[in-house]
């Protein structure tokens, strides 16, 4: 793959509660293609209305940190972040990326929508701002 991808990442904010949010990411898309970054990768199909409450983003203990990215193909899900006394919503449809490495705090919540979900779901070793963001510019 080349390019850059545009996601929305679910990851802990400063907070000594270390809250969820949403961020805007890029991920170098060649990150996608080298074995040694994706633990993981399989299409799945979600059934309607499928809710997972208050959750955190935490990888299997053989690979450490990990950043779980789904790339929306049909339907989609809610994502819900933030102060659990008032959760923020978002949607994720068709055509978006959404990562998730939220794995301290109270994570996040999330539903799928009323037609169901279609995705690509990768787990990729290390946390997204580790390993997957272009280099910042000094």
């Amino acid at each position: 793959m080349n390019g850059t991808i545009s996601v929305s990442l679910v990851c802990c904010d400063d907070s000594p509660q270390k809250l969820s949010q949403v961020v805007a990411a890029i991920l170098d898309a060649s990150a996608l293609d080298q074995r040694d970054r994706v633990w993981l990768q399989e299409d799945q199909l979600l059934p309607a209305g499928q809710a997972k409450e208050m959750h955190l983003a935490v990888a299997d203990e053989s690979i450490g940190k990990a950043t779980f990215l789904q790339q929306i193909h049909e339907g989609g899900f809610f994502v819900y972040v933030g102060d659990p006394s008032c959760l923020q919503e978002h949607w994720f449809g068709p055509g978006t990326w959404v990562a998730f490495n939220d794995d301290e705090g109270l994570g996040h919540a999330s539903k799928v929508g009323p037609n169901g979900c279609k995705r690509t779901m990768r787990i990729l070793i290390g946390h997204f701002q580790d390993r997957f963001w272009p280099p910042k510019s000094e």
